[in-house]
């Protein structure tokens, strides 16, 4: 009774925009699951090729607001796959370069086909004016949330406006 009874409410934009976001990323997720990298490593390697010079471990790390010891031992297990290899760096002993292999640009590669297929098929039957009004329109909902965001204060979003919408896909 309970699911027909929601099926009966009437959505708002809000709770449809919440409901497709968590779509979205199951059908992402359930695909990339097929490229046989955990999630959180497949988040580094997309950051990782997003950036393209490779950062600071601990930059990294705040980029993806994860620990440094979590980005240390993503990277680990991203070499220990064949996605990236890591070596000391020429100009400072210290610091590791971190390169992306053959087999890691693969699965970027095939990311991004994936990311592209379901953002398509999101948007199947719209024409490209409804597309761009939905854009300008999404545009103002999250400027709205970041002035709301500024005004109560707390924890700061650690991804830069020009970043933002990449974190896992370009």
């Amino acid at each position: 009774m309970n699911g027909q009874k929601d099926a009966q409410r009437p959505r708002t934009p809000a709770d449809l925009i919440l409901r497709a976001s968590r779509t979205h990323k199951r059908l992402v997720e359930r695909r990339i699951a097929e490229l046989g990298i955990h999630g959180g490593q497949h988040h580094m390697l997309m950051m990782l090729s997003f950036l393209g010079q490779i950062p600071a471990q601990n930059e990294l790390a705040r980029r993806m607001d994860i620990s440094p010891a979590s980005a240390a031992n993503m990277l680990k297990r991203l070499e220990a796959g064949g996605y990236i290899e890591r070596r000391a760096g020429v100009s400072d002993g210290r610091r590791n370069e971190v390169r992306i292999t053959g087999k890691g640009a693969d699965v970027v590669e095939r990311s991004k086909r994936i990311f592209e297929e379901v953002d398509s098929r999101m948007f199947e039957g719209f024409t490209d004016e409804e597309t761009e009004r939905l854009r300008a329109a999404l545009e103002r909902v999250h400027g709205n949330l970041r002035r709301m965001e500024d005004e109560i204060g707390g924890q700061e979003d650690q991804t830069p406006p020009e970043e933002e919408g990449n974190e896992t896909r370009h």
